[in-house]
């Protein structure tokens, strides 16, 4: 289906949908637009082909826990496949998983459109997510030309051997060459020969290995990528439960609820903050994300506030900063209620309210509207979105994102397809897949439910910060949640949008710093007073 169609139909749904909102046949309607969401969603986040760097994020066993657009649609990959299925060989797949000691392991895998791709492969987790970057350069010319003297290639050969770097096949070689095949063949059987190895991949890995070695260089991988961190395992009396920690051991005790959207440990600068501010920041992963089953009672934030007690029950901290992102908002709101005595204070950033009235969402675009809607009234339908989402997410890779959560909101598209974003998008989808996606259909759901009358019983200071360009989520909103709340406040961040975790996060940690030596957790050395 064109561009131009799907994008037509779309927005006609959309706009049927907002018309039959207050209309009391209209949930019956909209029940049977299900059977066009599949394609419509489909062909509308649609990305258009580039030629980017291949990325893989693999677990320890080989098998395949997200990938980037470029990864999805030149091998063909889906999360749950062995890296064996396109290993150039099964030994290939099985030194490279062994190898892994934190110094980086070269793979040679077959590209589908015949010759070869070349990755270089780090750990960036502790609990052992492998990075695989495409490494798109040949070995450099004058590594070439020393290779060459060394082990005596004439020049034609060092034009094969160039060509082979580049992952081409034979046959293309043969072409741009203008030679026959036959004779591309007889000299790639020369350079084995004098290179002393046996085969087509064995001359390609070791050349590889040389070029690596004299260049003492690896290929670039995204910075923040490289400093995602994984969880350790806190066995509690409400099961196993995920835990990111970071932050100095003695600093002042942070509990963050994470959101839907923007990871844990891969935030821009997050950690470095809180190092620098001394804030010891303890990250558990909610029901139905990492590795924190979801819960057969289905009451995910009662589970959640139950787990985060036991986790400050272990560590010995009585009180503590809860910072909560997007949905997180309602389970700190529920931590607060339920065990106001370790609850010292709440920085929700963004907050994400109950957004109750069609009339309250005037501000935001209508996709968010339905949603919003969607998720209150009707939530099968609000949850066959989001799987038909992941499912894109899975198959096209991660870059669609921005593009299917933030339509019609272009400042947090842009934010998020920054580079150093690409890592928070890796683990955001990591962590959502990890358990099939239960956890963020349930945020969904959760987004919308009424807890207003709840939040007038916290007693926490509750700062509730929105920026001034989010479209996802009403200013409105977040002003009455404020208001509700005895001790809550409204804090507007200019230059920001609902991404504010991405492009603030030092403001977010300052903020949380200020609220807890306020509260009597940490001294004045660091200098912060207020909530600025």
């Amino acid at each position: 289906m064109p561009r131009s169609e799907v994008d037509t139909k779309y927005r006609a749904l959309l706009d049927e949908i907002e018309a039959t909102l207050h209309d009391p046949g209209g949930g019956a309607r909209l029940v049977g637009h299900l059977q066009d969401l599949p394609e419509l969603i489909q062909g509308l986040h649609e990305t258009p082909q580039d030629r980017g760097r291949i990325e893989i994020l693999a677990d320890r066993s080989g098998r395949v826990v997200s990938q980037n657009a470029a990864a999805a649609r030149r091998l063909g990959l889906q999360p749950g496949e062995h890296l064996g299925s396109i290993a150039i060989s099964p030994q290939a797949a099985q030194r490279f998983l062994t190898g892994q000691d934190g110094a980086g392991v070269p793979l040679l895998v077959a590209d589908p459109a015949g010759g070869t791709i070349f990755f270089f492969g780090q750990s960036v987790e502790n609990d052992g997510l492998l990075l695989l970057t495409e490494v798109r350069r040949g070995i450099d010319a004058g590594i070439r030309a020393r290779l060459a003297e060394a082990v005596g290639l004439i020049a034609s050969e060092g034009q094969l051997l160039k060509g082979l770097m580049q992952g081409k096949s034979v046959q293309a070689i043969a072409r741009d060459l203008g030679r026959t095949e036959g004779t591309v063949r007889q000299q790639l059987k020369s350079i084995m020969a004098k290179m002393g190895v046996n085969s087509q991949q064995q001359l390609i890995s070791t050349a590889y290995a040389l070029s690596l070695m004299y260049q003492q260089n690896r290929p670039s991988t995204p910075t923040a990528a490289a400093e995602m961190q994984g969880a350790k395992l806190h066995e509690g009396r409400h099961g196993v439960v995920g835990l990111h920690t970071f932050g100095p051991a003695d600093g002042l005790p942070v509990l963050f609820l994470h959101g839907a959207l923007f990871g844990i440990a891969a935030l821009p600068g997050l950690r470095d903050a809180a190092q620098t501010l001394g804030l010891r920041i303890l990250a558990p992963e909610r029901p139905g994300y990492g590795h924190t089953a979801f819960g057969e009672d289905g009451d995910p934030i009662g589970l959640a506030v139950r787990q985060a007690v036991d986790i400050l029950d272990t560590l010995e901290l009585p009180k503590v900063v809860v910072l909560a992102h997007d949905v997180g908002t309602s389970f700190a709101a529920r931590l607060a209620l339920d065990a106001p005595g370790r609850v010292a204070a709440v920085i929700a950033a963004p907050a994400t309210p109950p957004m109750q009235t069609w009339a309250q969402t005037a501000d935001m675009p209508t996709r968010h509207r339905v949603n919003a809607w969607a998720a209150q009234h009707l939530p099968g339908l609000m949850d066959k979105i989001v799987a038909l989402g992941l499912a894109q997410i899975s198959r096209d890779g991660v870059e669609v994102i921005p593009r299917l959560v933030f339509d019609g909101c272009d400042f947090d598209q842009a934010v998020l397809r920054q580079p150093a974003s690409g890592a928070v998008l890796q683990e955001a989808f990591h962590l959502a897949w990890a358990q099939r996606g239960v956890g963020f259909r349930a945020d969904m759901r959760l987004t919308n439910e009424n807890w207003l009358e709840d939040a007038r019983r916290v007693t926490a200071p509750f700062l509730c910060m929105h920026g001034a360009e989010s479209r996802t989520v009403s200013r409105k909103a977040v002003e009455k949640l404020a208001q509700t709340l005895p001790k809550g406040r409204f804090r507007l961040v200019e230059g920001a949008g609902h991404s504010l975790p991405v492009s603030h996060s030092a403001l977010i940690l300052r903020a949380a710093l200020a609220a807890g030596q306020a509260a009597g957790l940490g001294g004045d050395e660091f200098g912060f007073h207020g909530d600025d």
